[in-house]
Formats: structure tokens, sequence, C-alpha cells
């Protein structure tokens, strides 16, 4: 068991929905007991860390410390003082600017590319070379077969098919390659609950089905593409994975973090449906509609069972369920 007493853990993109759940699980992790956490932020959109209950945190009681800062990838110069000033043991990169119609191609890979260049150049400089865990996607890997799941040494791509985020996501991945004595390459699939914010399918469905069961909307869903098919992990499986990842994860070495068994936008919406206290109508949006859409995405974890124990503990229903539950509290 690696010794976490004086590590020093970097997590960027601390403010969004992952790193709000993962923040408190290392806390609570008696493997990282007597850790500093240092939670960074973008300055531009820096707000505070919310309270555990606006994120749908289990409010376990913690132990070590937690430093909030800001970090700007995009300034390279003022990247490399704080990393310096810091000297991380450890890094989880999840900072990266997601999917979505409104952001621009340039702006995508500003951030998720130079920005992940800008990062591993400063972590270079430091002394020992603080394990890094370079956060990128399953979509990589483009259209899946349900019956053999994507696996680390596959072909990921190709370019210029699936949209700017997975592009970049690709190219982030050839830059974290030259830095393999110390990074490794994270590939979650696609992962929800408590927290996950409107711009995306489920929680976009699951919002509406709590503004309806409050009567602030018709009970008419507005959907996109339900055929699609996904790899669907609860966010606190995700976060156990880099939890372990940092733990025992392999400098140079790539793990999928999946479950094996896609389900349709369908069957999971029709999940929701029946967790809703009113009957619902389906309206397809074609705003809602995605050109680029991948049709089946799945992947194969064992790299990651076999070097760290991981498997998933929630259910679909129980992460669709708290998905839900979210939306009733949080009206946001």
């Amino acid at each position: 068991m690696v010794d976490f007493l004086s590590s020093r853990i970097l997590i960027t993109g601390a403010n969004g929905f992952v790193g709000r759940h993962l923040i408190p699980h290392l806390l609570s992790e008696e493997a990282f007991a007597g850790a500093v956490l240092f939670a960074a932020t973008h300055s531009s959109g820096n707000t505070p860390l919310p309270q555990p209950a606006l994120a749908g945190w289990d409010g376990a009681a913690v132990s070590g410390e937690i430093e909030t800062l800001t970090l700007d990838l995009s300034d390279r110069e003022g990247l490399f003082r704080e990393i310096k000033r810091i000297s991380p043991t450890h890094i989880v990169h999840l900072a990266a600017r997601s999917s979505g119609a409104a952001l621009e191609r340039d702006a995508v890979f500003e951030v998720n590319v130079a920005g992940t260049r800008h990062l591993l150049d400063a972590a270079a400089e430091v002394s020992p070379f603080p394990k890094t865990i370079v956060v990128s996607t399953g979509y990589v890997y483009g259209n899946t077969d349900a019956l053999r799941p994507a696996r680390e040494e596959d072909p990921i791509g190709p370019l210029w098919k699936f949209g700017a985020y997975t592009d970049s996501k690709i190219e982030m991945e050839q830059v974290a390659r030259d830095y393999a004595a110390f990074a490794l390459i994270a590939r979650p699939f696609a992962h929800t609950g408590a927290g996950h914010g409107a711009q995306f399918a489920l929680p976009s469905f699951a919002r509406q089905l709590s503004q309806i069961e409050r009567g602030e909307l018709p009970p008419v869903l507005k959907v996109g593409n339900l055929d699609a098919e996904r790899d669907m992990l609860a966010v606190q499986d995700v976060v156990c994975a880099y939890s372990l990842l940092l733990q025992k994860g392999v400098a140079g070495h790539t793990y999928n973090i999946a479950t094996g068994k896609p389900y349709s936008m369908r069957e999971m919406l029709n999940l929701l449906r029946r967790a809703c206290k009113v009957e619902t109508e389906l309206e397809t949006d074609p705003d809602r509609l995605r050109p680029a859409d991948i049709a089946l995405s799945t992947g194969d974890a064992q790299t990651l069972r076999l070097q760290t124990g991981w498997t998933p503990q929630h259910s679909l229903e129980e992460t669709l369920e708290s998905l839900l539950d979210y939306w009733r509290q949080w009206r946001g």
C-alpha cells in the first residue's frame, strides 16, 4: 500500500461534476489520511466549492487538509509558478471543456490539448515526478461492439467524426504519452449522478421530470436520439477508480473505466420515467439531435480490475434514482 501521509494531491477541475465527488471521496478514504488536497478551479469561472447537500455528497466525515486555488491552463507561466509552489506528489487532471453545441472547436482544443501540455510540462519540472492521471473518455474509440467491448489496445479515432470534444481527447492522449514516465491515461465511459448538469441528456430528462412533478411543466418530455447506447456508470464508481489509480495505477498505462454493458437512452429514460410520480409523454426536439452522435459506446475494464481490484458498486437503477432525487431537491 502506498503511503499518502505526506502526499500533496492536485485536482484540476475540482469544481466540476466529477471533482465535487472526488474531493470528499479522497478526504474520507483511510488510505489518504494525512494527505493535503489542492482543489483547483479556473479563475474566470471560480465559485466556492459547494456544500455536500448541493452536489449530492454523502456528508461522510473527512480527514486531512484541503486548499482551494485557481489555475488557468492557458497561462503557462502562471501555471509553472503555481505547480512549483505546490510541488504535488500526485495530480488528477479533470479540467476540460466539455461537449456541447455552443463550444467553439478552438476553445475546446485550447483547454483540453494545449492546457494539458502546459500542465504536464510544469509537472515534469517537479522532483520526483508527480504520478498524474490524465482523464480522457471512452468516446475516443468511436462506435464499439456490444458483443466485444473496447479494450485499451484497440485503435482510437478517427478525428473529425464525433465532434470537437472527442477529437480533443484523442489529441490530448497523444500529449500524455509524451510524459509516460509519470502520466497514465484514464478512459471513463459515460457516467452520471447527483450534480450532473442539465446540458447532458440524462440530467436533462431528470430535470424535466422533476419540473413536471412540481407542476412547472406539462407532462411532455423533450428528447433527442433515444437509440444511442451507452455504458453508463455511477459517478461514485468513477471517482473510486481514480482513487485506486492514484494508489495502484502504473505510469505509461491506459485504463478503461466501464461496466461492459450498454443501455439505450430509451431504456435509461424509461427507468427515470418509472421513478417519476407523473405519467409522461415523449416529444422529439430537433435541437437535441446530434449529427455526429456515437451509436454505441461500451468498454472492457479488465485491466483496471486486475491491477486495482475495482468493480462498480452502484446499479443503473440506483444511479438514475439518485440523479432524479438530486433534481427534485435542486432547482438550479
